[in-house]
């Protein structure tokens, strides 16, 4: 980490079909490559399954559901997000990098392209490529996944 950085500016970058998105360190419990999700019956809209995770059941979501754009169809890893006691499963198509972003270079999401709040914003990625990433508001994101009413079960062990 470079001197006066924090944790909050380190950020697993996802990708989801064409686009990035930028979660911070802290909100990201684990990335597990090839999640075995479990079908549940009469899912709710972007409810992807349910995946066991340290003696909880969460739910897990499409990331193209939760952000509103086409995935490329391979979801290929699972990024376990909490804030404070809620956790969920964001289904992705893959993580590309750990990077610390400069949120300096923060701009407002374009006007109609977030209905629900979940990103805080865009920036340019800290890689020379000059794409944009996507800064998401974890909390944000866990209450419109809660809002469909799926919940992280507790399992006795």
């Amino acid at each position: 980490m470079t001197a006066g950085a924090t944790t909050r500016d380190l950020h697993v970058i996802a990708r989801v079909g064409s686009e990035r998105f930028a979660f911070a360190v802290a909100d990201v419990e684990e990335a597990i490559d090839a999640p075995h999700l479990e079908w549940v019956p009469a899912a709710p809209p972007g409810l992807a399954g349910q995946m066991r995770h340290r003696a909880r059941t969460l739910s897990a979501f499409d990331g193209g559901w939760a952000f509103g754009v086409a995935r490329d169809g391979r979801s290929t890893t699972a990024l376990v997000l909490r804030t404070g006691a809620q956790r969920a499963v964001l289904v992705v198509d893959d993580v590309d990098d750990l990077t610390m972003l400069d949120l300096t270079t923060l701009r407002p999401v374009p006007a109609g392209t977030d209905a629900d709040g979940v990103l805080a914003g865009v920036c340019v990625g800290a890689r020379d490529d000059g794409h944009l990433v996507n800064l998401v508001r974890v909390a944000s994101l866990l209450d419109k996944a809660a809002a469909t009413g799926a919940t992280t079960q507790e399992i006795a062990e």
